[in-house]
């Protein structure tokens, strides 16, 4: 599955998203230990709805800085929303800056980092993220853990660690997909504030498994308050 809003721009955004902060990281690893997997990489995405004057090229140098990114500005634009992009990518590590504005006048800007080097610097990007945004707004955040376990396990087996996770932050499934090659449950847990709305249930955490054939192994994603990542 993927997050087509992501894959869409900002513009396409429908959902309002959870009001999360860096202290969202640690259910989330204490969920994502639970399945037994090995870490494996990381993404967050956080963002904000900016209600200044302030051009899209600012928005985006002014974040930029403040992430110490250094990148080449890419503007975009399209019938519906105007777009200025900033990336760089540092050692397997990629962190993207965004600032769009809709035709209607909405503004946001996004900040995004992937790592394929386990969890090292989590913590501290998502404190980055937060500083960075937050003078702005009310930031929301999505955060991605990604791990694997060797080999292919069956559908019980998968369907038992995704439990696992759940379980160790007292969260209950409130909807869950079952497709050929994929397993995910998404649910409610109280140590992560805030919370999005799936099929008209609240939640806050989705686990998924899914087997990768050409590196034989499992795939395990943690993700709050939904995953953003293909699985």
């Amino acid at each position: 599955m993927r997050n087509f809003w992501w894959i869409l721009g900002v513009g396409a955004l429908v959902w309002v998203g959870a009001r999360a902060s860096a202290a969202a990281v640690d259910p989330l690893m204490t969920a994502f230990h639970a399945t037994g997997a090995t870490p494996s990489g990381y993404s967050i995405n956080d963002w904000v709805e900016v209600h200044s004057g302030s051009s899209l090229n600012q928005l985006t140098q002014t974040t930029a800085i403040s992430l110490h990114l250094n990148g080449v500005p890419v503007v975009t634009k399209t019938a519906s929303y105007q777009k200025v992009s900033e990336s760089e990518t540092i050692q397997g590590v990629m962190t993207r800056v965004i600032s769009e504005r809709l035709n209607m006048g909405a503004t946001f800007v996004v900040v995004d980092r992937t790592s394929s080097h386990g969890f090292a610097g989590l913590r501290a990007t998502q404190a980055l993220f937060q500083a960075a945004l937050r003078p702005d707004g009310v930031v929301h955040a999505d955060v991605n853990l990604e791990g694997v376990i060797s080999g292919r396990i069956s559908d019980g087996r998968q369907q038992q660690i995704i439990a696992a996770a759940l379980s160790a932050i007292g969260a209950s499934p409130v909807n869950g997909i079952r497709a050929p090659g994929y397993i995910a449950d998404a649910g409610q847990s109280a140590l992560i504030t805030g919370s999005d709305t799936l099929e008209g249930h609240l939640v806050n955490i989705q686990v998924a498994a899914s087997y990768n054939g050409f590196l034989h192994k499992t795939q395990v994603y943690v993700g709050t308050p939904l995953i953003t990542v293909t699985y």
